[in-house]
Formats: structure tokens, sequence, C-alpha cells
């Protein structure tokens, strides 16, 4: 059960994320505009908002169940791996050798932290 709810806050985190991104950049119409800040939110935004709502509550359970020296660097690291990986694949973005040095350290990092619990 504890590693369905890391998948799911993973999952969460990085599909709001990316909705997000990818609802600024579309051509679909803007639901409403946020004032002071003129960000427009369309339905795939309001998506990506709803995700990252439900990553929020997915990390507050999975700080009251694992050590937070233990999940931090493990669903942060995730996180950032996978967002790399889809900022290349959904918005065409270079993965140049340094970010994939940085993915291979931040691999080995979550590796070491998991090894040691």
């Amino acid at each position: 059960m504890n590693i369905i709810l890391i998948a799911l806050y993973i999952v969460f985190a990085v599909g709001g994320s990316t909705l997000i991104k990818y609802g600024g950049l579309s051509k679909i119409v803007s639901l409403f505009t946020i004032p002071f800040v003129n960000v427009q939110i369309s339905i795939i935004s309001l998506l990506g908002i709803i995700c990252y709502g439900l990553s929020f509550l997915s990390y507050v359970l999975l700080l009251n169940k694992f050590d937070l020296s233990f999940i931090s660097p493990v669903t942060v690291g995730a996180v950032y791996v996978l967002l790399m990986t889809t900022a290349v694949i959904v918005f065409g973005e270079q993965f140049t050798a340094l970010k994939t040095v940085g993915c291979v350290l931040i691999l080995a990092g979550i590796m070491m932290v998991v090894v040691s619990k």
C-alpha cells in the first residue's frame, strides 16, 4: 500500500506540472484569468492544479507514514527525473549531457537512500 501511495504522489506531482505547462502553451480557450498576474487558466491547467492538490494531500499522508529523511529525497528526486524526461518527450526540450549526469546522480542518490533504509 505504501508503494502505491508513493507512486500516486509522483504521478500527481509530475502530472500537475505537465498539465499546467501544457495548458499554458496550448491554444485552448481559457476558462478564466487570474487578476494581477494575468495568467490564463484553461481546462488543462485546471486539471493540473487539481493534480497538484491531490499530490499535496498524498504527500501529507506520506510524511505521516515515512521518515522525512527518507521520503523527501526519494519523492523529490523521482519527480525531478520524471519531469526532465517529460519535458523532453512532451515539450521537445533538449536533454543535454549535463542533464543526463544530473539525472544519474539523482538516481544514485535515491538508491543510496533506499538501500540505507
